[in-house]
């Protein structure tokens, strides 16, 4: 599922189950003058990347040209293999990266610690990794000309009925480090 926030960026949803419930996760469709910037794969197998590529591809007419990878779990990056079978530059922390090769994916492009301001064509994109929170190597991603801070699994919905998946959460540091990402970007 596709919603538009603005002329750019578009919120890309998609399901799966999750011990016997079914679950959403979003990410993020970032149209720039020198193409596609995606955050985050969709949730599933990688056919599910697939299509969504297909609707970028037929939607906005450019290619994907780069992805940001927010946090190691399936439901974040679980359709790499796609990304990287056309051959996209994908990009994460080391931590991410780390992890992702421990939980059998290919590992993505660990440069968002060196480099976590990324401008493409007319777009700026900003990393942030805050500390523990849903995961231990969960980020943001701040796009300071559309307002918009994604906050993937780490922040949650004031409608969410439980924190999600927890197996691999740091429940005690994820307020303090939520209020690090509110210091940091206060407009929001």
């Amino acid at each position: 599922m596709l919603t538009k926030l603005n002329d750019k960026v578009w919120l890309h949803t998609s399901y799966n189950e999750w011990n016997g419930t079914t679950y959403d996760h979003n990410g993020l469709i970032v149209s720039t003058s020198k193409g596609v910037v995606l955050i985050d794969t969709a949730w599933g197998d990688t056919q599910k990347t697939e299509e969504l590529l297909q609707m970028i591809k037929k939607h906005w007419k450019k290619d994907v040209v780069l992805a940001l990878i927010t946090h190691a779990h399936d439901d974040s990056i679980s359709g790499i293999r796609a990304l990287l079978h056309q051959k996209i530059d994908v990009r994460s922390t080391r931590l991410t990266a780390k992890l992702a090769k421990e939980y059998g994916y290919p590992s993505p492009n660990p440069t968002l610690d060196e480099k976590p301001v990324i401008k493409v064509g007319d777009t700026i994109l900003e990393a942030y990794y805050p500390g523990e929170g849903h995961s231990s190597d969960n980020i943001t991603v701040w796009l300071p000309q559309s307002k918009i801070l994604f906050g993937g699994c780490f922040v949650k919905s004031l409608d969410a009925k439980d924190l999600g998946n927890l197996s691999d959460a740091n429940v005690e540091q994820w307020d303090d480090s939520v209020q690090k990402v509110i210091e940091k970007y206060p407009q929001v």
